[in-house]
C-alpha cells in the first residue's frame, strides 16, 4: 500500500474544515500529489487560479508539518521530472530539516536520477 496524505491534512493546508465537501473523498496518494505538483511547477503560474495551485499550498504545508509525506511525493514525481524542476523543492526541504536532508542524501547515494537532479544548478528551469 502506498503512502497517502490524509484528507484532513489536505483540507487544513487549503484552509478548509476537516469535514469539507469541497474535496474528493478519501486520502490523497503521494504519487498523485507529486505528479500534480510537478505540473504546477511546470506552469510557472503561482496565481490562485492556476489549475494546480492547490498543490503548492499542500506541498508547503507538508514540508513544514509532514516532511516525510512531502519527500515521498517529490520522490514519486522524479521519474516524470525531465526538466529537473524538483531540484529546488528538494533543496528547500533539506534546508528546512537536517533529518530530511540526511534522508535525501541517503536516497541520492542509491538513485542516480535523484543525484543528478540535486546536482542541477539552483533555480535552473531548463
Amino acid at each position: 500500500m502506498s503512502a497517502a496524505v490524509p484528507r484532513a491534512t489536505v483540507a487544513s493546508a487549503l484552509g478548509l474544515p476537516a469535514t469539507t465537501d469541497a474535496l474528493p473523498p478519501g486520502d490523497l496518494p503521494v504519487e498523485r500529489l507529486g505528479t500534480r505538483y510537478l505540473a504546477y511547477l511546470a506552469e510557472h503560474d503561482d496565481s490562485a487560479g492556476a489549475p494546480d495551485a492547490w498543490t503548492g499550498l499542500v506541498m508547503d504545508h507538508l514540508m513544514d508539518e509532514a516532511p516525510d509525506l512531502a519527500l515521498a511525493a517529490l520522490i514519486a514525481a522524479l521519474p516524470h521530472d525531465e526538466s529537473e524542476l524538483l531540484a529546488d523543492p528538494l533543496r528547500d526541504m533539506g534546508a528546512r530539516s537536517p533529518a530530511i536532508r540526511a534522508e535525501i542524501e541517503r536516497r541520492a547515494a542509491d538513485d542516480p536520477r535523484l543525484a543528478a537532479i540535486l546536482a542541477a544548478p539552483e533555480g535552473d528551469d531548463t
